[in-house]
């Protein structure tokens, strides 16, 4: 099958406005994955080998992927045999078929096709205006190149794995304003990978590995430092003129997550704690709390992301890229405004501790 593609190059124009004007980023967008579970579902005369076929695509795999990191162990089989049953309108019964969410896409199929459609045909409104937004923040003359798969199937909006790739998952966004919220958030944890060696920790190495301590409370930084910051590049604002009812259960657990910051706050305080005592929680069952569902500790990410960016410009952020994550964190605490007002939180004195400790006892 020849791979049909969206081909993306961020504008001059769109980042004349930064220092050294040009940018050497690229984005690449490939759309066959979803074109082609949407089309097998709707085929009732789907074999089992092209539904295998279709299983084994890139951005399919990538679905599997993510399951697995929900420790939700469905096969490439599982996924064949799902869209096989969903193609003759039979019932899936094994939990490791069901969890691909097959049967929650195929209703939606023809408008699905249709939003993947319009996607391709609305560079200005889709590719380009994402593509300005993530030139704000990232560092002038980068060289990245970064591919993107719209997928329609598994669990989540959409992801990446810590790399240069990311995953967009229509059957959740089933709108152009949706999609582009989302696209442009994970675009950016894409931009983020391609920075992920600057900002790891680089312990002295006369001193010996860091502590378990250090790895745990520098991984929920990261995370911290990463939700945010993409949460933030994403432009939530968008939300509102979206009709899908996805993008108004995202507005209402953010409007209700932000008129209850400081419980975040707390929650960041308690997760700290947790991660340094002498029976450590374990880092999944923390991000699990933290991450996962309605994502308690974004908001506080959000907001430290929110501030920093008002106050420093986009670029602010984007210096962030080439930082250790305590550097997200300990930023925030230095902005003028930090703790005048409920849009400018105090954070825990543990969090700032283990901010401190990273910086100058874990390298």
């Amino acid at each position: 099958m020849m791979r049909r593609m969206i081909e993306m190059a961020v504008l001059c124009a769109s980042i004349a406005m930064l220092p050294n004007a040009a940018s050497a980023t690229t984005v690449t967008i490939h759309v066959d994955d979803a074109r082609a579970t949407l089309l097998a579902m709707q085929n009732p005369s789907l074999s089992r080998a092209d539904a295998l076929a279709v299983a084994r695509m890139y951005g399919n795999q990538a679905a599997l992927r993510k399951l697995h990191d929900f420790k939700i162990p469905s096969t490439t089989e599982d996924f064949a045999n799902a869209l096989y049953a969903c193609a003759h309108d039979e019932k899936v019964t094994k939990d490791t078929e069901k969890a691909i969410l097959l049967d929650l896409v195929k209703p939606k199929a023809p408008a699905l096709l249709a939003l993947l459609q319009e996607i391709e045909a609305n560079p200005k409104s889709f590719q380009q205006a994402i593509e300005t937004r993530i030139a704000l923040f990232t560092p002038p003359n980068a060289a990245i190149h970064l591919e993107g798969y719209v997928i329609a199937a598994g669990d989540g909006g959409g992801y990446s794995f810590g790399g240069t790739e990311f995953f967009l998952n229509i059957g959740f966004n089933d709108d152009l304003i949706l999609a582009k919220s989302t696209t442009t958030h994970e675009l950016y944890h894409a931009v983020q990978g391609a920075f992920a060696a600057d900002r790891a920790m680089k312990p002295d190495s006369a001193a010996g590995p860091p502590s378990q301590e250090c790895v745990n409370t520098e991984q929920l930084f990261a995370n911290l430092y990463e939700e945010g910051t993409a949460m933030y590049v994403e432009d939530i604002s968008l939300l509102p003129q979206s009709h899908s009812s996805v993008a108004a259960r995202m507005q209402a657990d953010m409007d209700e997550g932000l008129s209850h910051i400081r419980t975040s706050g707390t929650l960041l305080e308690m997760s700290v704690i947790s991660l340094n005592t002498a029976e450590p929680v374990s880092y999944d069952d923390l991000y699990d709390v933290g991450f996962l569902g309605h994502g308690v500790l974004y908001n506080i990410a959000y907001v430290m992301a929110k501030d920093i960016a008002e106050s420093d410009g986009p670029q602010g952020l984007a210096a962030l890229l080439k930082k250790p994550p305590y550097n997200f964190v300990l930023r925030y605490t230095q902005l003028a405004a930090y703790g005048a007002d409920k849009d400018h939180p105090r954070l825990g004195p543990n969090t700032i501790a283990a901010a401190m400790h990273l910086a100058h006892a874990c390298r």
